[in-house]
């Protein structure tokens, strides 16, 4: 009966929106060229429509912004389009303001042939101010009928203006364009190798030949003791991957398991590996608000007790590892527990931002937080609720400088994945995938099938500095996805982490110069090893591509 009512009410919005003439149909995109633009803060008026509204039309009237408003805050206001396709990417994006409380969390639902509802973004909006949502879908089947609506998340009865409404579709094809498009401009960069003679004159058929030898962008796993002693782990590691971060060796209930008891034989082995292979580490992590994941020790501390031991903790394994990590995940996951700021207070966060930065100046701290970027059906963790914890820190003295991402995937919503990431992005500060993985109770096919949707994304989105899965390997497997199983035979998403690690870098090559002496090619940022050689003699050297629009000349005299 109760399914029977929301579709009446759902029926009831079409033929009202309907005789209201708000119809949306479809039509071609533009140019099929996607917009990064975002917005983090509130603003006086709304900007207008990304791509002049893409498919919504507004059928009765002139005013391009498209005002739609409601009384109740659940059903609308509403859009309702027609004829969306399977497959096809959209993007959604309006402005939001509230009238009946200074601010609430507001999602947008899509709700295709009333078969059930699901998040396509959110806000925190204002009732002083206009904010901005962005988000997305695909469908898995092509539809007649849908209806967009926005909903505050606690059902408290408000009006709701809906402002700049913006449907957009993308076909596969265009999408993949502008992830190609993106890796050309960020991941890569033009070189031309000039070739001269002693006396400065061309060198023209010389044999120029040139090898990358190690990669600008952070790529790399999560590890864990099991590679200490395993030289075959060791080696099919350090052949992939430039990055790593400790599954859980540096967490506090392991390097502290008994108060005073410290260990750190672990961590100091693992270190020793990852330095010894130029691969560089985050530290993961100083304090987790997980009271599950407190050592069992510190759980019945007094609050001046507590202070002494969160002191200690910081103080120890800072001043150990000073200089030794270039991140730290600072108090994990603090959006959906506070076990620490319960007890110490709510500004216990920024104060153990402000020690970890005097302990370890170096270092980068961040905030690190799962489904920020997975869903927008968490309200904990909205994309809004992200940024503005993080603002808060800062205004508060924290000296946070980078936004980590868990991404621990169910079934990835990749249009929603870059509408998020669009708006992490208006703050300027590195963004790292800290923990990618895909869950288990996806087949391995279709496991690798996400897998490579959402490395294909984040590594394509221009504000993404770098990523790291979470695929640590145990004998008796991993925390939700191996990329091998223990005798390191690639499972279907090691496949995909190879085939990508390997299309995401120059491959070797040796072409001989042109008319004028040189030889130019598109080269994935790093470090690079060319060799020239012409008749008998043979010359080489070494440099990098560094980011940057400019080509890359190097002079090379044999």
């Amino acid at each position: 009966m109760r399914r029977f009512a929301l579709h009446a009410v759902r029926f009831l919005v079409l033929w009202m929106l309907l005789q209201c003439g708000h119809e949306l149909v479809a039509a071609a995109p533009p140019d099929g060229w996607y917009d990064y633009s975002a917005y983090t803060d509130c603003r006086g008026q709304p900007e207008p429509a990304l791509y002049n509204g893409g498919i919504l039309k507004f059928g009765n009237s002139d005013d391009q912004t498209g005002y739609h408003a409601t009384e109740t805050g659940v059903f609308s206001p509403a859009f309702v389009v027609y004829n969306l396709n399977k497959t096809t990417m959209y993007t959604f994006s309006c402005w939001v303001k509230l009238e009946g409380a200074f601010s609430a969390l507001i999602t947008a639902r899509l709700a295709p042939d009333n078969a059930g509802a699901r998040c396509i973004g959110t806000v925190l909006a204002r009732n002083d101010c206009w904010a901005f949502l962005k988000g997305g879908f695909v469908l898995d089947w092509p539809t007649q009928s849908s209806v967009i609506f926005f909903q505050n998340a606690d059902k408290t009865p408000m009006k709701i203006t809906v402002a700049s409404g913006s449907l957009q579709p993308f076909t596969p094809d265009q999408w993949a364009m502008h992830q190609q498009d993106t890796i050309r401009k960020r991941r890569k960069r033009m070189a031309t190798i000039h070739v001269a003679d002693q006396q400065g004159g061309r060198v023209v058929g010389a044999s120029v030949s040139v090898r990358q030898t190690a990669k600008d962008f952070p790529f790399g796993s999560a590890i864990a003791s099991t590679i200490l002693g395993n030289q075959a782990y060791q080696k099919w590691f350090v052949d992939r991957f430039n990055a790593a971060v400790f599954e859980d060796e540096l967490k506090w209930y392991s390097t502290e398991p008994m108060s005073g008891q410290l260990r750190f034989d672990v961590p100091d082995q693992m270190l020793a590996f990852v330095r010894s292979h130029r691969v560089m580490v985050r530290g993961h992590n100083i304090f987790w608000e997980n009271q599950d994941a407190t050592p069992s020790w510190v759980k019945g501390l007094s609050p001046d007790d507590l202070r002494a031991a969160v002191n200690g903790r910081i103080q120890n394994l800072m001043t150990r590892y000073r200089g030794e990590f270039a991140h730290w995940d600072v108090n994990n996951e603090m959006l959906h527990y506070n076990f620490y700021e319960q007890r110490l207070g709510a500004n216990a966060s920024m104060e153990f931002f402000s020690v970890a930065q005097d302990a370890d100046p170096l270092a980068t701290l961040f905030m690190n937080e799962y489904n920020v970027i997975e869903t927008c059906d968490d309200v904990s963790s909205t994309v809004d609720t992200y940024v503005s914890r993080l603002k808060e820190l800062r205004a508060g003295g924290a000296i946070l400088e980078g936004v980590g991402l868990e991404g621990h995937f169910s079934k990835p919503n990749i249009p929603l994945m870059r509408a998020v990431l669009d708006k992490l992005a208006t703050l300027g500060l590195p963004i790292w995938f800290t923990e990618i993985d895909i869950n288990n109770k996806f087949d391995a096919q279709t496991q690798a099938v996400y897998l490579e949707q959402v490395l294909r994304e984040a590594y394509s989105h221009p504000a993404v500095t770098g990523v790291m899965l979470w695929t640590a390997l145990h004998p008796n497997g991993c925390y939700q996805m191996c990329l091998t199983d223990w005798n390191l035979k690639n499972l279907p998403v090691g496949d995909v982490v190879d085939r990508l690690l390997q299309e995401w870098q120059t491959g070797q090559a040796t072409f001989p110069t042109d008319a004028h002496g040189a030889y130019s090619f598109s080269g994935y940022l790093g470090e690079y090893i060319v060799s020239v050689t012409y008749g008998n003699s043979t010359s080489q050297a070494t440099f990098s591509l560094s980011p940057g629009d400019e080509t890359r000349h190097i002079n090379f005299q044999i």
